[in-house]
């Protein structure tokens, strides 16, 4: 099932697990819930993020934000130092206007992101000295600057790296004044613009090669998120830049002494660009997160505990009189405890309109400590998700099981009568509790920074597919601010 919404709640029919609330069993809910967020993968391409023409223009937006506190600080804070050029010497320096329009961030097919910032005016005055001549200069200038830069796949470092794949800089107006005649004439100003654009262009690819990448590369490859395993990061293959949507295909995997008794499928499909972008992850990605996370006996839940009270039914053998009443003739009116544990980690699978997750149990039921039945059971679960901005909740439809009695001490119990009577327990236990739980959901780690818009989750084979548009909240603006501060209090000419 696929549905979208421009700011209700959004389905997703969807299966999920809960056995019961213990931070073992809690950490399923986390890694089927957080599916959008983490993944994890090896050797294949299982998270792709898509951006289309939409989520560049509002890369514009922000770097609007970025360029009109840039601005306002160069003129009215930045102190700009005296330098040395061509054997003169500049003092005095102060930029009395700076207009920065709006860049047009446009794809470049097969080769990356071209940026135009088109009608940079610049108006500037001085001191120049030169020997034992010296005088006072004007400089305005409107220029067109065309830059264009490439993502490439660092392999050997496993990053995504910027590559500077072209720059000009043309002028629209340009007027340097040394207000002396002479030196105005000796002076050649195509020689100075020419001057101009070797510097900006250089400027420029320095700032992609080291500023960009130095920031790439400070963010950590392994990322640490409570409640879940350690996941790390690294690029599948080189970006695709087409003509009206770029991918990045990553590999992402989760943290693990071991290698994985399963292989990845990779993902075929193509961005929806009616959003700013689109995020897919492969069912191999939560299977890795499974797999480190809740291997066998991962969940191990007794009955009862302090989320299960002691007066419940369940807990005595009065309760199963009627279905199973070889427990009750052997152990009438008598308590009861259970034992909950895995015997592999939890699988999920993505179908088209479906997500499915199955997980191998054993259940016993003991009395005085003896284990007086024991089966082994195949749960599988379908259930729907709901998202509402950065929140994630759902609940559970159904459950079915397929039971095997392994051990008994009440007599013969078939198969059949012991599935039926799990059943009963199953939905005395699992169901209300997932759906409480599963109600509550959890909110993503990413409502701090990012606020979601019009949204759409889809499931195919194999892979969850979730788009959206989305804005920056008032914190990651006030970040964003803060970092640019910083960086241009720390700027040398």
């Amino acid at each position: 099932v696929s549905t979208q919404s421009t700011g209700g709640p959004r389905q997703l029919y969807t299966s999920t697990l809960r056995i019961y609330y213990t931070p073992s069993t809690k950490m399923l809910l986390l890694t089927t819930l957080l599916a959008c967020l983490v993944a994890t993968a090896q050797a294949t391409e299982t998270v792709r993020m898509s951006f289309g023409q939409r989520g560049l223009d509002f890369a514009e937006d922000i770097a609007v934000y970025m360029t009109d506190i840039i601005r306002d600080i160069i003129l009215n804070e930045l102190d700009i130092p005296s330098m040395a050029v061509s054997g003169a010497t500049l003092s005095n320096l102060e930029i009395n206007q700076m207009d920065i329009p709006r860049p047009q961030l446009t794809i470049v097919p097969n080769t990356g992101i071209n940026m135009k910032s088109d009608g940079v005016a610049v108006q500037l005055t001085g001191n120049w000295q030169y020997g034992w001549f010296g005088g006072s200069l004007s400089l305005s200038a409107s220029v067109v600057v065309d830059t264009t830069a490439g993502v490439k796949a660092d392999m050997s470092n496993k990053r995504f790296v910027t590559e500077y794949r072209g720059c000009s800089v043309d002028f629209y107006s340009f007027s340097l004044d040394f207000h002396d005649f002479l030196v105005n004439a000796v002076v050649n100003q195509n020689d100075v613009k020419n001057e101009l654009r070797v510097v900006v262009c250089d400027e420029i690819q320095a700032a992609l090669d080291n500023t960009v990448n130095g920031a790439v590369n400070s963010v950590p490859q392994t990322l640490e998120i409570p409640d879940l395993p350690a996941i790390l990061f690294s690029p599948d293959r080189n970006p695709t830049f087409k003509s009206s949507y770029i991918d990045l295909p990553s590999r992402v995997s989760a943290v693990s002494e071991s290698a994985f008794p399963f292989t990845a499928d990779g993902i075929s499909d193509e961005m929806d660009t009616s959003y700013m972008g689109c995020f897919i992850l492969s069912d191999y990605t939560i299977n890795t997160a499974t797999y480190v996370a809740l291997p066998k006996n991962g969940i191990n839940i007794k009955l009862p505990n302090d989320d299960f009270a002691t007066n419940s039914a369940l807990l005595n053998s009065a309760y199963f009189k009627d279905t199973l009443p070889q427990l009750y003739n052997a152990y009438p009116n008598t308590a009861i405890t259970y034992r909950i544990w895995n015997l592999d980690y939890p699988k999920v699978e993505f179908d088209k309109d479906l997500l499915m997750v199955e997980v191998p149990l054993r259940i016993s039921i003991k009395v005085g400590g003896t284990v007086i039945l024991s089966v082994k059971m195949e749960l599988k679960t379908k259930g729907s998700v709901s998202i509402a901005g950065a929140h994630l909740s759902g609940a559970v439809d159904s459950i079915t099981h397929t039971t095997t009695v392994a051990t008994t001490l009440i007599g013969a119990v078939s198969d059949s009568k012991a599935n039926s009577v799990m059943d009963s327990v199953l939905k005395k236990t699992i169901i209300p509790d997932l759906n409480a739980e599963l109600k509550a959901g959890i909110t993503l780690p990413i409502d701090e920074w990012v606020d979601l818009k019009k949204s759409l989750v889809q499931t195919h084979d194999d892979f969850l597919k979730v788009c959206a548009d989305f804005s920056l909240t008032e914190y990651a603006l006030k970040t964003i601010r803060e970092i640019v501060e910083k960086e241009v209090a720390a700027f040398q000419f």
